[in-house]
């Protein structure tokens, strides 16, 4: 994804969680505070509350405070004329009408500016329109620019409590919005991100009989959209089907199997080679297209099931998609070598390692950058986790009253004075609470990291000296880092997947074994779970897993195993289970109704050919019901409630996990206080008479013992 220079220095733009909220909110009917918004919220299509997207009534402060806002614009699409903001604000009614004004930004052009009057002291409207023209690809970024005075003197008091402006929740987006008319490969991340629940789910087309290299390289990109889905913290909805429909989402198969769906974009097949605006490519060469036929299309091919494979590894490898462009592309075998280290491999990960680029906020007041971090979910934090934050900041600041502050998860984290040097950067160290970021109350395993830094950045006051508000500058460098000092947990978890099978600690590779003569949908099951694999793993420099059919496992040992099918569709499940039968056989169903029997096993247990490896079993007797035992991986909502090593799910029932479920990490202490009882109070009666007769038996031995050495010591002496 390439991002402009104006958003690289975006002043506190929002993280990919707002960008989630977006998405999960697009197209939703949400019922507002009153009967009115209702009625205009109904009246026309694209339009939503702030509050909705995540942006409650703010508040700003301070004489030349502000208030900044990200709106994304969903993936594929542009925003058509009429998009606008219909902001709903009240201010102190002490402010000057003839020198109080707000001023509205939209992507760095200001677009409107009213004076704060007492006509607008109370719920007053504004609509500010969002041209189109001032779209950059990911969406609109809104600052709302206060200048508020109270008196007409010329060295007002800048903090006094009565200069304050509120830009209520229950403001208005409309967004109206279209399919853009060409799309490019160097936006597949935004191009095939999970659609919003009312569209359809995107579809991954395999041909019906895939050979192993097709097969493969469909479970590649699977994998891929489990990755793109958690960029934006987003459960990956995919559907996976064999024939080529018009709500075909990515297509994957060589091109002699698919020459009646040809030409593709610039891609066709002119019986001999993959052709690419009529010229051929190498038939060892692989290729990626883009369809603009009005809804973003991918076709992944190639003359031969080779080369499939090659092109889809393109979308699994970050420096071979950095070289993507256009709307098609040959792919040749040429290795490309880097020397970037992954993150997290010593506990540690820079921001810049993580994909955050530099962050700057301008002006003076209170700032807010919101950031959103993926971290190991099978790691338990050790004391002595820390978060640095490097940042630079303009000499421009008063020294004595600016500050930085930071919380995780909601936890604060503490506030420091901003300190200054022309010649480097300042560091600023954060303890972090280990167990508070390893699990919840219930047991639950933390994924994330949601931090929010905030500045306040305080002009000087000396000689009445008017300061721009442009030289109060702070940069937040992504040289700043999470140290995570850990132990790997052991307990096999299954509300941890994919750890430990697919993570950042782990040493072998996965292998997703199907049975050897899949149908329709042991396809889609195996499929659907590289994908949330893809959405629950630590990195992009985790590798993706192989998805294989049993007759071609040729080596159970040195990897870990997730086996699709009952013992009776998947050999290798039978193996396992003869070599392990009393870990391994079906237990005694924990749930039980008349009318749906309908039900899916998940079993996570060490493998029986590997000691350092395991092997998560899932066991539907029909493909229907090992859909229901993906659909838990794929939803936060259901992985959460998982726990232990065993698990059975309903489609009408939560989990059901084993008595062993609660072999997993305890809660933290810090949520869990105890009631300190004094010493004597723990000891029974018993024993402190036991002890008082104890010691007295044993002073009186101890007198009796003396006056014998004494007596023997006077017989001695002459």
């Amino acid at each position: 994804m390439h991002f402009s220079c104006y958003h690289h220095r975006i002043c506190t733009r929002v993280s990919l969680a707002w960008a989630l909220l977006f998405l999960s909110a697009l197209m939703l009917s949400t019922a507002p505070s009153s009967t009115a918004a209702a009625a205009r919220l109904s009246s026309e299509p694209g339009m939503y509350r702030f509050a909705d997207l995540g942006y409650g009534d703010r508040t700003a402060r301070t004489m030349y405070g502000g208030l900044d806002y990200f709106f994304p614009v969903p993936a594929g699409e542009e925003p058509l004329e009429g998009a606008r903001l219909e902001l709903i604000y009240s201010h102190s009614p002490l402010l000057l009408p003839d020198r109080s004004t707000m001023t509205i930004i939209v992507n760095g052009l200001s677009v409107q500016s009213v004076r704060l009057t007492p006509d607008t002291r109370t719920r007053a409207s504004l609509t500010v329109p969002l041209p189109p023209d001032l779209f950059g690809g990911e969406g609109f970024f809104v600052q709302v620019r206060f200048q508020m005075r109270l008196t007409r003197d010329e060295c007002e008091e800048t903090r006094n409590p009565a200069l304050w402006a509120t830009i209520h929740g229950d403001s208005l987006l409309v967004l109206p919005t279209r399919p853009v008319r060409t799309y490019r490969l160097e936006h597949l991340d935004r191009l095939f991100r999970p659609p919003p629940d009312d569209r359809p789910p995107l579809t991954l087309v395999i041909p019906p009989s895939p050979s192993p290299e097709e097969l493969e390289a469909a479970g590649l990109i699977a994998f891929q959209l489990g990755r793109w889905a958690a960029a934006v913290r987003a459960d990956p909805r995919l559907v996976v089907a064999t024939t080529v429909t018009d709500t075909a989402s990515i297509v994957v198969g060589s091109a002699p199997a698919l020459a009646g769906m040809l030409p593709w974009g610039a891609v066709d097949w002119n019986g001999t080679a993959v052709t690419i605006n009529g010229i051929a490519i190498p038939t060892d060469h692989g290729a990626l297209a883009l369809a603009n036929d009005g809804t973003p299309r991918l076709l992944v091919t190639g003359a031969t099931p080779a080369a499939v494979r090659l092109a889809a590894r393109t979308l699994v490898t970050p420096e071979r998609r950095a070289l993507l462009d256009g709307a098609y592309v040959a792919i040749t075998d040429a290795p490309i070598s880097t020397a970037t280290p992954a993150p997290w491999v010593n506990g540690a990960a820079s921001f810049a390692q993580l994909n955050v680029p530099e962050r700057v906020v301008n002006g003076p007041g209170e700032h807010r950058i919101d950031l959103a971090f993926t971290r190991p979910a099978g790691w338990r934090l050790r004391d002595g986790s820390t978060l640095t934050l490097d940042m630079e900041v303009t000499p421009a600041v008063r020294r004595e009253t600016s500050w930085i502050a930071a919380s995780v998860n909601g936890i604060d984290l503490g506030a420091q004075p901003l300190r200054f040097d022309t010649d480097r950067p300042q560091r600023y160290s954060f303890a972090l609470p280990a167990d508070l970021l390893t699990t919840t109350l219930d047991g639950r395993p933390i994924r994330t990291l949601d931090l929010t830094v905030r500045l306040f950045l305080d002009p000087p006051e000396e000689g009445c000296v008017v300061v721009d508000g442009n030289s109060l500058r702070a940069t937040l460098l992504p040289t700043s880092a999470w140290r995570l000092p850990h132990d790997v947990i052991s307990t096999l978890d299954l509300g941890r997947f994919p750890t430990p099978m697919l993570s950042i600690d782990s040493r072998l590779p996965l292998t997703v074994v199907l049975p050897q003569q899949p149908n329709t949908a042991e396809y889609a099951a195996a499929l659907r779970l590289i994908a949330a694999s893809g959405r629950w793993a630590d990195t992009d420099s985790v590798p993706a897993p192989r998805l294989i059919t049993a007759d071609r496992l040729e080596e159970r040992n040195g990897r870990h195993l997730v086996l699709i099918g009952s013992a009776e569709r998947n050999p290798i499940s039978a193996e396992a289970i003869a070599r392990q039968p009393d870990r391994l056989a079906p237990p005694q169903a924990v749930v039980y109704r008349p009318d749906d029997n309908r039900q899916c096993r998940l079993l996570l247990t060490s493998s029986p050919w590997q000691r350092d490896a395991v092997l998560l079993l899932i066991d539907g007797a029909t493909p229907d019901d090992l859909i229901i035992g993906i659909a838990a991986f794929e939803r936060r909502e259901t992985i959460e409630r998982l726990r232990g090593p065993l698990a059975l799910i309903r489609t009408d029932a939560p989990p059901q996990n084993s008595a062993g479920a609660s072999d997993i990490a305890p809660p933290p202490i810090s949520l869990t206080p105890q009631i300190e009882t004094p010493l004597l109070e723990r000891l029974p009666g018993w024993q402190i008479a036991g002890a008082v007769l104890l010691g007295a038996f044993l002073s009186a031995l101890g007198i009796l013992l003396t006056i014998q050495v004494r007596r023997r010591i006077r017989r001695k002496t002459p």
